[in-house]
C-alpha cells in the first residue's frame, strides 16, 4: 500500500511490551485519522495515492505515519519511504514531537514539509467545540534519491527534489534538480569502485568526469527536453520531463538542470495498458521527437497518474545525428556501446540465437532505434523486475495477456524470416500490442492459440 499506519497500530500492544507511551488501539487509530485528514487538505498527490492499495517489493510507502512507540530514526526511516513521500510522526506530547522534528532537521535526506502542527481528533463538531484530544504532528518529505553518504552504481549525477523554480500553478511545489557531482564526491565513489588504484589516476579521472564529460550529458539532455515539449504530441507532454531551469559553467555547459516532477503513483494497471502506453510514448519519442532514448531500463520507466512516462535523456541521440563529427561524443558513444547493459544482453542474445531479426542484430554496438524497439519489447515481459514498479502493474506470469506479450516478443526477436522481419519500427510494437488487446477483448479460436502478425 503507499499508506502505511493500520498496520503499525495494531503491532504497538505486542511491540511495546507495556511501554507507558502505548495508547489503546481505539485512540491510536483516531490520532492517526486526525493526521491523514489533515494531510488530504494540504496534499495534492494524497487524493490519488491513498487509493493504492498495494505494497510494492521494495516495501516502500508514499506516506510512513509513526507513533510514539514506532521507529522515528530518520536513518531507518529513509529506506522506507518512496522518493518524494512524507513521513509524519504524530503525538500527544508537542515537546516529543519537536524533538523529533529537529532530527529530520539534521538529515540531508528530508526537508520539513509541515512543521509542529496541532490539531484534535473527532468528528467536524466535535473539532469545532475544541472536545477532541489534541495532538501534534510533523511531516517530513524524502527529497533524496540515496542515504547520504551512500554510493550505487544506479545514480552518476547529483538529483534530488527542489522546491526551487516550481512554476506557480504546480501544486506539488517541487520539481527535480540535476547536477555535475563535485569532484570530492566523485573521487570518493572512485575510491570505494577502484580501492587499489593509483590515488593521482583516480582524481585525474574525477576530474574529467566532472569537467567534461557529465557537463556533456547534461548539455544535451536539456536540449533534449526542449525538443520533447515542442515536438510531442500535447496529450504526451505530461509523459516526460519538462525543463524548467538550467545553469551553466565558464565553458557553456551545462552543470545544473531543474526539470518537473514525475512522481510516481497513481492507481495500477493490466500489464498490456502499460505495454501500450509504453509503446505509444516510444513510437511519439521516434516519430514526432525524432528521439533515440538509448537507455530504456525500468529504472528510466516511471508511472504516474498521467500514465506510463520517460525519464533520464541524457544518454539519447537524434535519429540522424552524425555523432563521428564530435571526437567526444564519439569516443563516449562508443564507450556506451561497449558497457551499456542494453548492449550487452543484446550481444549475449544475439550469439545465442535467442535475437535473430536482422533489424535489431545490425543495431548490436550501434546508435541506433532498434535498440530502443529490441528492450521494450523485452522489458513489457518483465515489469515486475524493477520493485518501484511491481506496486503499480498487474502482472501473473501464467495469465493469457503475459502469455500473448510474451509470443509478440518473440515475433519481433525470432521472425520467421530474419532477414525480412515484420517488426522495423515503434509503430510496429504498438500495432502488435493493439492486436494482442484486441484479442484478449475479442477472444478467436485458433487452434494454437498464436495470433498472426501480419504488418498493417
Amino acid at each position: 500500500m503507499s499508506i502505511l499506519t493500520a498496520h503499525q497500530a495494531e503491532s504497538d500492544s505486542a511491540a511495546t511490551g507495556g511501554d507507558a507511551r502505548a495508547l489503546p488501539h481505539r485512540v491510536r487509530m483516531a490520532m492517526l485519522d486526525a493526521v491523514h485528514r489533515c494531510v488530504a487538505l494540504a496534499d495534492p498527490d494524497y487524493s490519488f495515492l491513498k487509493d493504492s492499495r498495494h505494497v510494492s517489493a521494495t516495501d516502500l510507502v508514499d506516506y510512513l505515519f509513526a507513533l510514539p512507540t514506532d521507529d522515528r530514526d530518520p536513518f531507518e526511516v529513509f529506506p522506507r519511504v518512496r522518493w518524494g513521500g512524507l513521513f509524519l510522526f504524530v503525538s500527544q506530547h508537542r515537546d516529543e514531537v519537536e524533538a523529533t522534528q529537529k532530527s529530520f532537521e539534521h538529515h540531508p535526506g528530508f526537508v520539513i514539509e509541515r512543521p509542529v502542527t496541532a490539531t484534535r481528533t473527532g468528528t467536524w463538531p466535535m473539532r469545532f467545540f475544541h472536545l477532541g484530544r489534541r495532538i501534534y504532528f510533523f511531516a517530513a518529505r524524502k527529497v533524496k534519491l540515496i542515504q547520504p553518504g551512500q554510493t550505487t552504481d544506479r545514480f552518476t549525477f547529483q538529483v534530488s527534489l527542489t522546491r526551487d523554480h516550481v512554476p506557480p500553478d504546480d501544486p506539488r511545489g517541487y520539481a527535480v534538480v540535476k547536477q555535475v557531482p563535485t569532484h570530492d564526491d566523485l573521487l570518493r565513489r572512485l575510491r570505494e569502485r577502484h580501492p587499489g588504484a593509483e590515488p593521482s589516476l583516480l582524481s585525474d579521472r574525477a576530474r574529467k568526469l566532472v569537467e567534461k564529460i557529465f557537463p556533456v550529458f547534461l548539455t544535451r539532455e536539456a536540449a533534449f527536453l526542449k525538443i520533447l515539449h515542442r515536438d510531442l504530441p500535447r496529450a504526451l507532454h505530461d509523459r516526460v520531463p519538462k525543463l524548467l531551469h538550467m545553469e551553466k559553467d565558464s565553458n557553456g555547459m551545462v552543470k545544473k538542470l531543474v526539470m518537473s516532477w514525475l512522481r510516481v503513483g497513481g492507481k495500477s494497471m493490466p500489464q498490456i495498458e502499460f505495454a501500450h502506453q509504453a509503446a505509444t510514448l516510444l513510437n511519439a519519442l521516434h516519430e514526432h521527437a525524432t528521439i533515440i532514448h538509448l537507455d530504456l531500463r525500468l529504472d528510466n520507466i516511471v508511472i504516474t497518474p498521467q500514465g506510463v512516462g520517460f525519464v533520464d535523456f541524457g544518454s539519447a541521440v537524434r535519429i540522424g545525428e552524425d555523432i563521428s563529427k564530435n571526437p567526444l561524443l564519439d569516443s563516449l558513444f562508443d564507450e556506451m556501446m561497449s558497457t551499456s547493459q542494453i548492449q550487452k544482453l543484446l550481444g549475449k542474445m544475439k550469439d545465442t540465437g535467442k535475437v535473430t531479426s536482422q533489424f535489431i542484430c545490425n543495431a548490436h554496438g550501434k546508435v541506433d532505434k532498434a535498440v530502443d524497439i529490441f528492450y521494450l519489447a523485452m522489458q513489457m515481459n518483465k515489469p515486475h523486475s524493477n520493485p518501484d514498479l511491481a506496486a503499480f502493474i498487474d502482472y501473473n506470469p501464467a495469465s493469457e495477456e503475459a502469455q500473448r506479450l510474451t509470443r509478440l516478443t518473440d515475433a519481433i526477436l525470432r521472425p520467421k524470416d530474419p532477414a525480412r522481419p515484420t517488426f522495423t519500427c515503434a509503430k510496429d510494437l504498438l500495432r502488435g500490442i493493439e492486436r494482442v488487446r484486441h484479442a484478449l477483448t475479442h477472444p478467436t479460436h485458433e487452434p494454437d492459440g498464436r495470433s498472426v502478425w501480419v504488418k498493417q
